[in-house]
């Protein structure tokens, strides 16, 4: 047979070559003709805080909750992003509260954005009342695709100078409560609490008068022009600083004078951080003048250039 004759005829030094040459083959046969790359998908963020602050008190409670593995992501830079979609473990909100709701450029920013995440939280700090500030939280999350699953409010420093001498609020005793304040929340973040602070009748009679009373917009009660409510005094040097602390940018230097123009979110950051006291705000009826032009507040333990940071548009 021909097939015998050749296997006969072959000798032990073509036999090998031709073992050789079949296991070659068949290994390439096997082989991917590129080794497949992989690319190991970005370890998920554990936990997200946005945070928006004007004297520091949100911007402080944020640090405390998100702790040293959390990422912290200030709103007034986010609500620029053309791409406002994020995703972490959790996904959590501070702010101060404003009118009792919060501030407009935080509305603004949740309902632009989407957010995946196993669990949500927020966290309002306010001075003297919260009121309706967790029911308008819930639903307004809902409305726009969240749902909360923790929502509670913190009392620190009032910063709303018409009604509050900052001075005094400084020297309140309730300000010795904060740091347990605090611990209990982030116990309660940490173990995944269910947990949306209750709002009582009282609370929506106290909201209720205070609209009534101030015929403020009840959905954006701060949005105004920052010329109608704030301008700067002979003091001013022209340093700038309201130009940098302003979450809209709405603040420029003019023949070495600061000039207050555009969006206003009624935040203060501007009369607050002012090194030399020199932004006053313009008495705006029925609410009354500042009982104490010379008191100005940022909290102790975030520094002018954390806020700078956080807010500046330039």
């Amino acid at each position: 047979m021909k097939d015998m004759d050749i296997n006969k005829n072959m000798n032990r030094r073509e036999a090998l070559k031709c073992m050789g040459t079949l296991i070659v083959g068949a290994a390439i046969a096997t082989t991917p003709l590129a080794a497949k790359v992989v690319t190991p998908k970005p370890a998920r963020i554990k936990r997200l805080v946005f945070f928006f602050s004007a004297t520091g008190n949100s911007l402080y409670v944020a640090r405390q909750l998100g702790g040293d593995k959390a990422e912290l992501r200030s709103i007034s830079q986010e609500i620029h992003n053309e791409n406002p979609v994020y995703e972490a473990e959790e996904i959590g909100f501070v702010c101060p509260v404003y009118c009792f709701i919060p501030p407009a450029i935080v509305q603004d920013f949740i309902a632009r954005s989407t957010f995946k995440a196993d669990y949500f939280f927020t966290v309002g700090t306010y001075g003297a009342h919260s009121t309706i500030f967790p029911e308008f939280v819930d639903k307004f999350a809902k409305e726009h695709g969240v749902q909360m699953n923790y929502i509670s409010t913190i009392q620190m420093v009032d910063t709303y100078l018409p009604y509050f001498d900052a001075d005094r609020e400084k020297a309140d005793p309730k300000n010795q409560r904060i740091p347990e304040r605090i611990a209990a929340i982030l116990a309660s973040i940490n173990s995944r609490e269910n947990y949306i602070q209750t709002v009582t009748q009282e609370d929506r009679m106290i909201c209720e008068g205070y609209y009534r009373h101030s015929g403020r917009d009840r959905q954006r009660p701060t949005v105004t022009r920052s010329e109608k409510i704030v301008f700067s005094t002979d003091a001013c040097v022209g340093c700038g600083v309201c130009t940098s602390v302003c979450p809209h940018g709405s603040w420029k230097v003019v023949a070495e004078k600061g000039v207050p123009e555009g969006d206003c979110e009624n935040c203060l950051a501007c009369v607050h951080n002012c090194p030399q006291k020199a932004i006053s705000i313009i008495p705006t009826p029925p609410e009354p003048e500042e009982p104490n032009r010379n008191a100005r507040y940022r909290n102790p333990n975030v520094k002018l250039g954390d806020l700078i940071k956080a807010n500046s548009q330039n």
